[in-house]
């Protein structure tokens, strides 16, 4: 006999099938509603974007150093007698120089820094005046200004044509014009200063600039012996015994201010000798083993001859020097044989920017004259007296034109002047490095 079913398990039975038949939807509905919630994941269908790669920067170059440049440029000895001063004079009392240095202006102006030698002394009240004593009037250093100079050496055998006074008012003036000077000073503590050194930086480049004379025409300057740069104990006589001890304190003073090269202008020599003495061969071999670098020669009123030599110091290390024992005036009214004739001298200085050595790179001169047109007999072209650049004026008249005033004559007398001063200064050739003096 079967047992009958459970009670509670039929009515449960019955329970589901009536749901089904009555709603489906709900059925499912109630399934639904068991289930779990979906995952953020899957929520969030849409891709994530890639992001985009931020671009390493390029890096700058480091720029290369360069080398530093400077162009110097020397004149010579600025001897103004009073047939150039007269051409100076100007209707309303001043006097203007720089008319004189047209031909060449470009030249001085151009270069990074320019000097030339002042014979002479500044006094400020005519009457002006030429050899034994010249007193010039101011217009002078503003014309030298003008046309492009920086530096003016003031230590010659004129120095002190106007005594201590004048040597303070020259400098004075030569302040007042914007121009460095060295070789004279107005106090002892002036030339106590870096011992009378001038030190300019020009294009990166320092040099120390030193100026003596052998000598003040006999004019004692023993009341004021820092006055004047003299390196000879006799300059009141015989003009032969150098004063090593000044000289070797003042290089030694120049070496010690560690600038890149040292500059030495110097009144030494024979007047009217187109050559050098022993006494200045003997000076300008001492100036290099003292670490000259550049000596630049003046006073015999003639050129003579330059050159380019490579030098050994005491450690052994070589450079290439310069030297010219004269460049002749590069102004003045002399009437002498090769008296007019002058030249500008370029040197270029390079300084290595890794090694700081710096070196004369490239050396070359400009044959000058001094053309007085009286001495051609020509008094009315308005103007008496000019410096003309040789090369140019020759090519000048060669070309069809002459000036205005070159004549046959003038032009054959400039080409015997273009070879004289080729023949005295002679041609600048660089030594080979093993070719040590």
């Amino acid at each position: 006999m079967k047992k009958a079913a459970t009670p509670v398990l039929s009515l449960l039975a019955l329970l589901l099938v009536c749901g089904a038949l009555i709603s489906p939807r709900a059925a499912t509905a109630g399934i639904a509603e068991m289930a779990p919630a979906p995952s953020a994941a899957v929520e969030s269908a849409a891709p994530t974007p890639t992001p985009t790669p931020t671009p390493t920067p390029t890096p700058t170059p480091t720029p290369e150093p360069t080398p530093s440049v400077a162009r110097l440029l020397f004149g010579g000895d600025l001897v103004i007698h009073t047939s150039l001063t007269d051409d100076a004079a100007q209707a309303d009392g001043s006097y203007d120089f720089a008319p004189m240095f047209e031909d060449v202006q470009e030249l001085i102006s151009s270069a990074d820094y320019a000097t030339c030698c002042l014979e002479a002394a500044l006094t400020g009240e005519p009457p002006w005046t030429g050899y034994p004593l010249f007193h010039l009037p101011d217009g002078i250093a503003y014309s030298l200004a003008e046309v492009g100079f920086d530096l003016v050496n003031t230590a010659s055998n004129h120095a002190v044509d106007g005594r201590l006074a004048g040597i303070v008012r020259t400098l004075d003036v030569l302040d007042e014009a914007g121009l460095d000077h060295v070789g004279t000073y107005r106090t002892q503590e002036e030339r106590d200063e870096n011992s009378g050194i001038l030190v300019k930086e020009i294009n990166g480049i320092t040099a120390a600039f030193l100026d003596f004379t052998y000598g003040t025409n006999a004019i004692p300057v023993d009341d004021y012996p820092y006055a004047v740069n003299v390196y000879n104990l006799d300059y009141m006589t015989t003009l032969v015994d150098v004063d090593y001890e000044m000289l070797d304190a003042d290089m030694a003073a120049a070496r010690a201010l560690d600038t890149d090269v040292i500059i030495v202008t110097v009144h030494w020599g024979a007047e009217y000798l187109t050559g050098p003495t022993q006494y200045q061969r003997s000076l300008a071999d001492y100036l290099f083993a003292q670490g000259a670098d550049i000596v630049i020669g003046g006073h015999p009123h003639v050129p003579e001859p330059m050159e380019l030599r490579r030098v050994t110091d005491e450690n052994g290390a070589e450079r290439t020097c310069f030297l010219v024992y004269s460049l002749g005036n590069l102004l003045s009214g002399q009437d002498r044989t090769y008296t007019d004739l002058t030249a500008m001298v370029s040197i270029e200085l390079t300084k290595d920017p890794y090694t700081g050595g710096t070196e004369i790179t490239a050396a070359g001169y400009t044959p000058m004259i001094m053309v007085d047109l009286y001495d051609y007999g020509v008094t009315d072209q308005g103007w008496r007296c000019r410096l003309w650049d040789l090369r140019r004026a020759i090519a000048d008249y060669e070309s069809g034109d002459d000036r205005g005033v070159i004549t046959p004559g003038m032009y054959n007398a400039f080409v015997t002047a273009l070879d004289d001063c080729e023949r005295i200064f002679g041609t600048l050739e660089f030594p080979a490095e093993e070719d040590a003096a």
